[in-house]
């Protein structure tokens, strides 16, 4: 995105507003937006404050567009994009565009990433006033994310909580949990990368709660790709939501990506089948 044509697009059609429609609050042709917009014309210099107050940002911004209109959700899918952990082809079919969607969750590299991946996760606990008295990590990926995040919480809103993750395999005192010790009564939130069936999450939740006698308080993922065992009219989330009375929040869908490329916020790869 180089130009301030290409800003003025987004941001219109994340407001969701025509060429036309914009152009009726400037008091301009809507040809001069399309101009803008294609990068055949700028904006007269006096009518960037106007663009920049009715869309909410500052003229620096909209020059150099800092992402500050976009949502936590948004910018999150954004970011997972351009650090390789989100891919995506697009398949032109006969009369219609498809998505083929994968996430990565391993390409992280740098304490830069996953402390950026923790502060998402917090500030998505933050914005769906999650309350909770542990957080629990599950091996392998949750454990990055739910460290991360538990940092973020505490530098970004103060918030102290009690923090541990599994292992997969006991330890020589065929120990499970590393950190704080799961007590009878606690409202525990469990922190992962993606759920799919729910077999392996059940599973590791029932460990859990052979150790103490725990209450779900939600679980939080990445991505839920909504899955479902054969002859199950459940996913595997609803599933686990049913049997522990919780909720399985999900970072983003399936959705929520396809909107951002709609909008024009990332761009995939395109083939042509």
């Amino acid at each position: 995105m180089n130009s301030i044509g290409d800003k003025i697009k987004l941001l219109r059609k994340l407001k969701g507003i025509t060429q036309e429609e914009l152009s009726d609050v400037l008091h301009i042709s809507f040809q001069a937006i399309s101009k803008w917009e294609n990068g055949l014309a700028q904006p007269d210099i006096s009518i960037i404050p106007l663009i920049a107050n009715y869309f909410g940002v500052t003229i620096d911004e909209l020059f150099g567009f800092k992402l500050n209109s976009l949502t936590n959700k948004e910018r999150f899918i954004q970011f997972m994009m351009n650090n390789g952990m989100l891919k995506i082809n697009t398949e032109q079919c006969a009369d219609h565009k498809e998505e083929e969607i994968s996430i990565n969750t391993e390409k992280f590299e740098t304490n830069s990433q996953i402390s950026k991946i923790g502060s998402f996760f917090a500030d998505f606990i933050r914005e769906n006033n999650i309350e909770f008295d542990t957080m629990v990590g599950l091996a392998y990926h949750g454990i990055a994310f739910s460290s991360a995040a538990s940092i973020a919480l505490y530098d970004k809103y103060g918030i102290t909580t009690n923090y541990c993750y599994d292992r997969l395999v006991p330890d020589s005192r065929q120990r499970i949990i590393c950190g704080h010790t799961l007590e009878d009564g606690e409202r525990v939130v469990t922190v992962d990368d993606l759920i799919f069936s729910g077999k392996s999450l059940y599973e590791r939740i029932e460990r859990l709660k052979e150790l103490a006698d725990i209450e779900i308080a939600a679980v939080i993922v990445i991505a839920d790709f909504m899955s479902k065992n054969e002859d199950d009219l459940k996913t595997g989330s609803q599933r686990i939501e049913e049997m522990y009375n919780t909720k399985v929040y999900s970072m983003v869908t399936k959705e929520d990506i396809q909107k951002t490329i709609k909008n024009e916020i990332i761009v995939g790869n395109e083939y042509i089948s």
